[in-house]
């Protein structure tokens, strides 16, 4: 099962081509990422000779342009994979204006099919800055997706030169429309509400009272509540997949993330 069942019946094969591109699309590319592009593209030498930026501000930006890097070699070779697989019938577009989503996957005609967003989370990223907050009023139950990719630097001595370049070490596909029901579901559980397009939270200053999200709506470490975490047969099964990813994410981040509390206190 591939692209031209789900292009019929997108409700039917919703989770076929999810698998489908989990395991023959998306590994392929990834793999091509870790072997050709990253280490003639994006190396450099070793810290000590060129270290990375320091300052918060600055290396939220080098995080942000390396992820925007990744977001092109990926989603090219991506391109590449379904050229391969169905010559000139399908087309991974970039999106041109700065909004969800990053492509759209385009018949022969460039009618856009379905959409996908990607998400680079550098491991080594205390604050996993990525977030997801596209409110589900804007998004398609089967045709919106986002792939979040799990990346960090990799050290390699060749000749007597060390060298690094980022490298993928995980990744997730899944259902836009699905995480964001499990999104809004705790906001809603911590008190908060979606009214006019805003994200409310209770204001902490007047009690009774709502004021607008102060920007954590969508933080990749506050979308599955804590106790769902610990009781993970609950989720749906996009979610569960988001959930082993952040999980394999949290093996490599400085700080453990996803400690077993049942409260939620995030």
């Amino acid at each position: 099962m591939g692209l031209i069942e789900f292009i019929n019946e997108p409700e039917r094969y919703k989770e076929d081509f999810t698998e489908f591109f989990r395991k023959e699309i998306i590994p392929v590319a990834v793999d091509n990422i870790n072997r050709s592009f990253s280490p003639r593209r994006l190396s450099k030498l070793a810290r000590e000779l060129e270290p990375l930026p320091t300052d918060q501000r600055q290396l939220s930006s080098y995080r942000t342009r390396l992820g925007t890097m990744l977001e092109y070699g990926l989603s090219t070779e991506i391109d590449i994979i379904l050229k391969g697989i169905y010559g000139d019938e399908f087309f991974l577009t970039f999106a041109v204006a700065h909004e969800f989503p990053d492509f759209y996957l385009r018949d022969k005609n460039r009618t856009p099919i379905l959409k996908i967003e990607m998400k680079a989370v550098d491991a080594d990223s205390d604050e996993q800055a990525a977030r997801f907050d596209v409110l589900l009023e804007h998004l398609d139950k089967n045709k919106d997706f986002i792939i979040f990719v799990g990346w960090k630097w990799i050290t390699q001595i060749e000749g007597g030169i060390s060298w690094e370049s980022p490298q993928i070490f995980t990744f997730c596909f899944v259902s836009a429309y699905d995480l964001g029901l499990v999104r809004d579901a705790r906001l809603i559980a911590k008190g908060g509400k979606i009214e006019n397009g805003q994200v409310l939270v209770p204001s902490t200053k007047k009690p009774g009272t709502f004021t607008k999200d102060p920007g954590n709506f969508g933080k990749l470490w506050r979308i599955i509540q804590k106790k769902q975490r610990a009781e993970s047969h609950e989720l749906n099964p996009h979610t569960l997949d988001f959930l082993r990813f952040l999980t394999e994410v949290n093996t490599q981040a400085p700080r453990n993330r996803m400690k077993k509390k049942t409260n939620d206190k995030e």
